[in-house]
């Protein structure tokens, strides 16, 4: 049983609980070092709809749906919060592939519209 004026315990689980941060930060260093890693967690946060307000107009059903879609985007707020905790300069980068790739994309669709359109 966990006594919170017990001195030794409560130094043992800040302990413990500095050895799990240590361990977040360490794998998303991993993570987040690669660039599949990066554009894993990018789609990831997309999924999170982080940058939804998350109101769905209606009834009862859309209030299920908007419950839902608020519980998704605070994990995606949790996560961003911890990547760039623990890897902001990844965070950056990993933004700004994800802007180059979409512009590649796009340039992409673009010049084989024209070649079929030419």
């Amino acid at each position: 049983m966990h006594d919170p004026n017990d001195a030794r315990q409560v130094r043992e689980a800040e302990r413990l609980e500095k050895q799990a941060q240590e361990r977040v930060a360490d794998d998303l260093c991993a993570v987040m070092a690669t660039e599949p890693g990066r554009r894993f967690m990018h789609g990831l946060l997309g999924l999170c709809d982080i940058r939804s307000d998350g109101y769905v107009p209606g009834g009862l059903e859309a209030q299920r749906h908007q419950d839902y879609r608020a519980g998704r985007r605070s994990i995606g707020i949790e996560l961003l919060g911890e990547l760039e905790r623990h890897v902001p300069e990844m965070t950056e980068l990993m933004s700004a592939e994800a802007r180059f790739n979409e512009i590649e994309t796009e340039l992409a669709a673009w010049a084989t519209e024209e070649q079929n359109d030419g």
